[in-house]
């Protein structure tokens, strides 16, 4: 019996060592984890005055009953958040997403005024980190990259530090900020789940799409909200989310920092966005047929035409040639390299690795307005969103059409071809283009897909 007291007591102690071991050894994880946790704490102090809440108000007339009369009343629809880019002595800069400002229908689709302008809520306010709450005016709008820049007269506030979402990789922590539901500021961590994410959200304006992706949780209300990396430098603003519920469930996205910022300065500087051109028209390419050429299975993307006289033809680009990488960043989809075009200023030199007759080819183009070139390569019908351009195929091919427009919303699409119009007759050249690009109405002959429809577009 003394026996087996004793080997239970030396078990007790045995037991007891192991446990002060592991209490001694969580110590000093708890020490190493402890660096993380205050990371995460000091990106919060150092961001939280620049992060904002955005609410929305549109007016309503109603009917008082009691007084028999009407009257309009401004009610609050949405709300958002967003975080200061710039500040001065005058006023401050917010950017946030355009779906937090901009009107939407009940299919989520952004409403437009006569001119084909989004149209921007009634009344617009802001409330600061420190409780104070103030009225916003709309500096500029663009739907396509889903970002809006808007100001308030509060001089001299703290602004956040870009950083540069190229270099951002899947694993890297990053913390979301923003006013979720409605309930206050708030702050979640996760890391990056992948990059270059689309997810068809923006196919309806023909929107640029290249997300992180992040397990952050990203709530109804963070939209516009900066998504920071470990150095409380913004590499995304959160946007929109993947989930059954509405609410998080782990798939969360946000636009890269250098396409926000890009997009942000501009409408900072000019009220609208000068979207680059280098004027080529790109065919997704089967696996196997780029296994075939020696490629790896990955770079899919092929070069099917080159716009005469556009920045890709000087540039040395060639029809057949597969995108590698630009500016030394492999690209592996259309809607990564639409970003990075997206993401860069005309004239600013572009470097691009195509794959070309089994080897690898240099190329630096320099991108030039949308503007310019459109009035290189064809004529605008501008009131119905249309950029026409001649060949020496029949009639004239639609080569763009604007997001939103009147041109869009009748279902053209670049591709399609313009045969007649019902008064005019025959389009035979750019001239024929021109002579009725003042009339209110259009009824046109289009080819789409080999099948010719009637279609009218009324300004």
């Amino acid at each position: 019996m003394r026996v087996a007291i004793v080997s239970l007591c030396c078990l007790c102690l045995f037991a007891e060592s192991d446990r002060d071991q592991q209490r001694a050894e969580l110590a000093k994880l708890a020490d190493q984890a402890s660096v993380l946790s205050r990371a995460f704490g000091l990106i919060h102090e150092l961001a939280a005055p620049s992060v904002v809440s955005i609410h929305t108000r549109e007016q309503f007339r109603v009917l008082n009953r009691s007084e028999m009369r009407a009257e309009v009343r401004q009610v609050e629809v949405g709300e958002g958040s967003g975080f200061i880019i710039q500040s001065d002595d005058k006023a401050s800069f917010i950017l946030t997403n355009a779906h937090v400002v901009c009107q939407t229908n009940s299919q989520q689709r952004f409403q437009f005024d006569m001119a084909g302008k989004p149209l921007t809520y009634a009344s617009i306010g802001v409330a600061t980190n420190d409780n104070r709450t103030l009225d916003a005016t709309v500096v500029g709008v663009d739907i396509q990259t889903d970002l809006a820049v808007l100001r308030i007269s509060e001089p001299n506030l703290p602004t956040v530090v870009w950083g540069n979402s190229d270099l951002v990789r899947v694993g890297d922590w990053v913390l979301a900020e923003g006013y979720p539901f409605g309930k206050g500021y708030s702050a979640t961590a996760g890391i990056v789940s992948a990059t270059d994410r689309s997810t068809g959200i923006y196919n309806g304006v023909r929107g640029f799409e290249a997300f992180i992706q992040t397990d952050a949780a990203i709530n109804p209300g963070n939209s516009g909200g900066p998504l920071f990396d470990l150095r409380g430098e913004v590499i995304g603003i959160n946007a929109n989310i993947i989930s059954p519920t509405g609410s998080n469930a782990g798939l969360g996205f946000a636009i890269p920092s250098n396409l926000a910022r890009r997009v942000a300065e501009d409408l900072l500087d000019d009220g609208e966005l000068s979207r680059p051109m280098i004027g080529v028209e790109i065919q997704e390419l089967a696996a196997e047929d780029v296994a075939g050429l020696g490629l790896s299975r990955i770079h899919t993307l092929g070069i099917a035409k080159v716009v005469p006289g556009s920045p890709a033809e000087k540039g040395g680009l060639l029809a057949g040639d597969v995108v590698l990488a630009i500016n030394k960043l492999p690209i592996v989809n259309w809607q990564q390299f639409r970003a990075k075009i997206a993401a860069t200023r005309p004239g600013e030199p572009m470097e691009f690795k195509v794959w070309r007759n089994r080897a690898a080819v240099d190329a630096v183009l320099i991108p030039i307005s949308e503007n310019q070139l459109t009035n290189r390569i064809g004529v605008t019908l501008p009131g119905f969103g249309l950029l026409l351009g001649g060949d020496d195929k029949a009639g004239l091919a639609i080569l763009h059409v604007e997001p939103g427009s009147l041109g869009e919303q009748a279902g053209l699409t670049p591709g399609d071809r313009l045969l007649h119009e019902r008064t005019a007759g025959a389009m035979q050249s750019l001239d024929d283009v021109r002579a009725i690009a003042n009339q209110r109405e259009l009824v046109l002959q289009v080819i789409r897909s080999g099948r010719s429809v009637w279609l009218r577009l009324r300004r």
